[in-house]
């Protein structure tokens, strides 16, 4: 659908502008947006978004391919940034560590009437946390939370 493609570009180029305040003008009003660990509504977008931009202030998105669906795209691409804020995860804070860092995503998202109505962002955190010099295997869920709590 050409209209879900048009809607990823206009996104993903809005966050590399940091230009987020006015994503959720391109989502329907009932639409969400998920990632591991979280689903926000649009008009949460952006704060979820600025916290991204906030851990890596020089966010690069490098889409590797996109396959057209029945009702929206996937679109699979590469994230790199290096780590000078503080990072948010499902298991605690990360403070900066300065590193350079790449990770996978798979974006799927849904569209209708010229309006994202859903965009599920698939990624590994252990794969990111990894990248980061965060070892979590083996740790408990407490464990890793506390871990994460440190600086690294």
């Amino acid at each position: 659908m050409r209209d879900a493609e048009r809607l990823v570009e206009m996104q993903y180029a809005m966050l590399l502008r940091r230009d987020v305040a006015r994503l959720p003008d391109l989502y329907a009003p009932e639409a969400f947006y998920a990632m591991p660990g979280v689903t926000v509504r649009p008009i949460e977008l952006p704060a979820l978004l600025r916290t991204w931009t906030g851990a890596f202030g020089d966010l690069r998105v490098d889409p590797m391919g996109a396959v057209r669906t029945g009702g929206g795209a996937a679109v699979e691409l590469r994230l790199t940034g290096t780590h000078t804020g503080t990072l948010h995860s499902p298991y605690g804070t990360v403070a900066p560590t300065g590193r350079l860092v790449s990770w996978e995503v798979a974006d799927v998202v849904r569209a209708r009437k010229g309006r994202i109505t859903a965009w599920r962002s698939y990624f590994d955190w252990s794969q990111l946390l990894d990248a980061l010099g965060v070892q979590l295997e083996g740790l408990s869920r407490a464990a890793q939370h506390d871990a994460l709590a440190l600086p690294v």
